[in-house]
């Protein structure tokens, strides 16, 4: 990289640089804080379509390089005439923890509906990122409430940690969707009659047993098979093999369950 763009790449880290060091300073400077997060916004042109648009179909798109740790924030407006509604993201803010491998991207979307008022409205949005144990950047839309929306940047991880998001030991985790092994917990083998491919984004590649009842749902994994996710708003969990097995679904935090819920 020229040095134009290991400054840059250094800046949205939010770690001076100076133009008076040499290449080899600021690629020895990039590599001793790559585990810092950097944020870059971009602007697109929203074209709103259908009756019913409301802020929530224009919330910022969040896209992660796991191997750079870049996260490109794509925020949308409108601009000239609309016949169906307008679009502005009136305020958006990046918040990066003490040590740059947590943030919060938070702010609001406003949204003129002409053609379903009661649709018009603004919204405030928030996501928290964090850098897992094993280096992968953990993507989660949290409800916008005030608890979230004034959070300090070094309790992502802490909190998201609690609701099992970037669990790594003894469970098998996707995104928010975790499974646990039963162990001891586990129903009985003949109580797994039923077939299912998984529930919401998150769908196993073939049909697994499972069984639900006062423990939960649990699955039974009889082979290796993949569990897939399908991305929403640009929140992108790549697809992982789950071992022979009975697990119990771990992904039930109540504050995971929210109107705008959508990994």
């Amino acid at each position: 990289m020229t040095k134009k763009e290991l400054m840059a790449k250094l800046a949205i880290r939010s770690v001076k640089s100076y133009k008076s060091w040499t290449v080899e300073k600021l690629t020895e400077m990039l590599a001793k804080n790559s585990h810092r997060l950097g944020v870059v916004t971009l602007t697109d042109d929203a074209t709103p379509y259908g009756n019913w648009t409301t802020a929530k179909d224009w919330f910022p798109i969040i896209e992660v390089d796991q191997d750079t740790h870049d996260i490109v924030v794509t925020t949308f407006d409108t601009s000239g005439f609309q016949k169906k509604a307008s679009v502005e993201t009136e305020w958006i803010d990046f918040e990066l923890s003490n040590d740059g491998d947590q943030v919060f991207i938070r702010g609001s979307v406003d949204v003129r509906n002409w053609k379903n008022g009661k649709c018009s409205g603004s919204q405030n949005f928030c996501f928290a990122l964090f850098v897992g144990d094993s280096g992968h950047v953990y993507t989660h839309r949290a409800p916008a409430t005030k608890g979230w929306m004034n959070a300090d940047a070094e309790i992502i991880r802490k909190r998201l940690r609690k609701l099992g998001i970037g669990a790594e030991k003894d469970v098998i985790q996707q995104g928010d969707f975790l499974l646990k092994p039963a162990n001891g917990t586990a129903y009985p083998k003949d109580e797994f009659i039923h077939e299912t491919m998984g529930a919401g984004h998150h769908n196993f590649e073939m049909p697994v047993l499972y069984a639900y009842g006062n423990k939960g749902r649990q699955y039974k994994i009889t082979e290796d098979t993949n569990l897939i996710h399908t991305a929403v708003d640009g929140i992108q969990h790549p697809t992982i093999t789950v071992p022979p097995g009975i697990y119990a679904v771990g992904t039930t935090a109540n504050q995971l369950f929210h109107a705008n819920a959508k990994d």
